[in-house]
């Protein structure tokens, strides 16, 4: 009777911890090594504001491409492929106006190369000239370039998705070479509603 009641627990919490699961996690594979990624969705409330925090730990080149630049919420390790920023329906001009999220992305250093991290060239670069044609995010650099603000606001009912890269420094501690390196992801949507 205990073993039956062991069973009926287990089940029960691999019943609980598939239910926590809240974003959808899709295979990307990034330079020869497989990670598995995923989407974030953030809400914005309506007529409020929303702040998060996330990491950005950039790499440098290998042999055989680009590095393995990690995009995570703050207290993750779990890679962001897709960022959606939606917003509620809201017909009032002036609250729509005021509704934002702000998107803070500090840079993770990584000791073991011996050099510096900084977000450079305005932080992002974007697919195209005019991928952003609403004009629903604005970025700023801040803290001598190790974090990067984005202000993401949608006044108007559409969808856009924004394709990007970040753009970082690093300088080498031995030598002094400044060199710049973009990422290849994430990519960006904005809605509402």
């Amino acid at each position: 009777m205990a073993a039956d009641k062991k069973k009926v627990d287990k089940k029960a919490a691999e019943k609980k911890t598939t239910k926590k699961v809240v974003a959808a996690k899709a295979p990307v594979k990034k330079g020869k090594k497989n990670v598995a990624a995923t989407d974030l969705t953030i809400s914005v409330p309506r007529g409020g504001q929303i702040i998060k925090h996330f990491n950005l730990a950039p790499a440098l080149p290998t042999d055989c491409g680009r590095g393995d630049w990690l995009f995570a919420e703050e207290g993750s390790t779990q890679d962001i492929e897709t960022l959606t920023v939606r917003f509620e329906l809201n017909p009032s001009a002036l609250e729509r106006q005021l509704e934002r999220a702000v998107l803070i992305v500090s840079m993770v250093q990584n000791a073991e190369l011996n050099g510096t991290w900084r977000f450079a060239l305005g932080g992002v670069a974007t697919d195209q000239a005019d991928e952003d044609p609403n004009n629903d995010v604005v970025v700023e650099i801040i803290d001598n370039g190790f974090t990067l603000v984005a202000y993401v606001q949608v006044l108007e009912n559409s969808a856009e998705y924004i394709p990007f890269g970040f753009v970082a420094s690093f300088t080498s501690s031995d030598t002094g070479v400044v060199s710049i390196y973009e990422s290849q992801d994430p990519g960006v949507v904005t809605k509402r509603p």
